[in-house]
């Protein structure tokens, strides 16, 4: 009886086994994929991306949102601090100049309707009262939506 017992173990344990192996992955979808241009160095999160032509892939809207730049600098990975749903005209990515560095503070998917903000770190006070106030500059953003 004992014997029995442990060959249907091992028959159930190697068609588990035999399932399992045989499974296809599911391919991933993008939620959202699209491209940009820098006409200057910018910094995005953590990463630092030099002048050029970049893409981007969003596999998920799903908090917290990952973002993969690819770029003249090979992959980055990039965090949302913040994602909201909201009725967004135009795609484009905010970029907030202050203190010398430009610095991406939001990033806006019409197709999608969603908006991302990134940290954005404050400039001392000597280098703004230097090099003047903060200003903003849109960069236009191009969208495919899978």
């Amino acid at each position: 009886m004992k014997s029995l017992r442990n060959h249907m173990l091992v028959i159930a344990a190697f068609a588990l086994a035999v399932v399992c192996a045989s499974a296809v992955p599911a391919s991933a979808q993008s939620a959202c994929k699209g491209s940009f241009k820098l006409s200057h160095e910018v910094r995005w999160q953590n990463a630092t991306l030099p002048p050029g032509d970049y893409t981007f892939e969003m596999k998920s809207v799903a908090t917290p949102s990952l973002i993969t730049v690819k770029g003249p600098n090979g992959s980055q990975f990039i965090t949302a601090t913040v994602a909201d749903e909201k009725d967004i005209e135009q795609s484009m990515l905010i970029v907030e100049n202050r203190g010398g560095r430009s610095t991406v503070s939001e990033l806006r998917l019409s197709a999608i309707g969603r908006s991302f903000r990134y940290a954005v770190p404050k400039a001392p006070k000597e280098a703004e009262v230097a090099q003047g106030p903060a200003t903003s500059e849109q960069i236009l953003v191009a969208v495919n939506v899978k």
